[in-house]
Parts: C-alpha cells; structure tokens; sequence
C-alpha cells in the first residue's frame, strides 16, 4: 500500500471514528458511579479517534519505507485469511463453548498468527484479556457473558 493510500486509510478511519463517536452521544452516558449505556461506546470512539489521528500524523510525517515498486502482489494474505477463520471460528464457538473459554482460544490463536513467540506469552496473554474482560463486564458494568450451552447442562 502506497503512502497516499495509508494516509487516505487513516482519513477515513478518523471520520469512522468521530461519526461513531456523534452516534455513541446519543445514548445518555450516566454519571461516574452509575454508568450509562452511552460511556463504554464513547470511551471507544474517543480512543479510536485518538489512534486515526496518531496513524494519521506517523503516516504524514514518516518517508515511505521499501522499494517503489512494491505493489499489492507484496501483499500476502495467507495470515488474513488465517485471521479471517479464526474470527469466523470464534463467532461459531461463542455460545455453545461460552465467552471465557472461546475468548482464550481465539486471542490465543490471533497471537500466535501476529508472531508472539512461543505458547507461554500467547496463554498469559489470552488469560489475562479473559479475567479482564470478566472483571469489566460481570463484575464492575454488571454484563452477563455467555456462559455456553455446554457449561449451562452441566451447570444445571
């Protein structure tokens, strides 16, 4: 991808994230000790605009690194695609398996893709996102997880 392209990427990705953001308004957002719907997707749209515009100002500001003749055949999507089955596998897993344990195996299975060397990292890594994530929403928001068909027979 070219120079123009990147910035013209991170263009849209900034107006993407400030209409996301104008949409996220109209939820009322609560105050501190009692969240509203609109907090956590204002939250979002803040960070997301605030990441454009760093891509935005790096792409402006850095010289195109490789050679000019580097065009989309460069490209490889074999771990696109990878990344695309893993995602497609985790949407499939998520209510039968439930959140916890489809979550782990999906950033488990991302990282490794994205080069986190070898399986200690990538299992921390996926523990910690899942307690995170547990502690967010169960805990502090008060957000029921899918639990899992498999884990709600057992269960009950």
């Amino acid at each position: 991808m070219g120079k123009k392209a990147e910035v013209w990427a991170a263009v849209l990705s900034l107006i993407w994230g400030l209409s996301y953001l104008l949409a996220a308004m109209q939820y009322p957002g609560g105050e501190l000790g009692s969240p509203g719907p609109g907090l956590m997707p204002c939250l979002l749209g803040l960070v997301f605009m605030g990441l454009s515009a760093y891509l935005l100002v790096t792409n402006l500001r850095s010289k195109r690194i490789g050679s000019a003749d580097q065009g989309p055949q460069s490209l490889r999507l074999g771990p696109l695609w990878q990344l695309i089955a893993i995602l497609t596998a985790y949407l499939v897993a998520i209510l039968p398996l439930g959140f916890a344990f489809s979550t782990f195996l999906a950033i488990l299975f991302m990282s490794r893709l994205m080069g986190l060397e070898g399986w200690v990292k990538p299992t921390v890594l996926s523990l910690i996102t899942v307690i995170l994530a547990h502690l967010l929403f169960v805990l502090a928001l008060d957000v029921p997880l899918p639990l899992g068909a498999i884990w709600e027979k057992v269960k009950g």
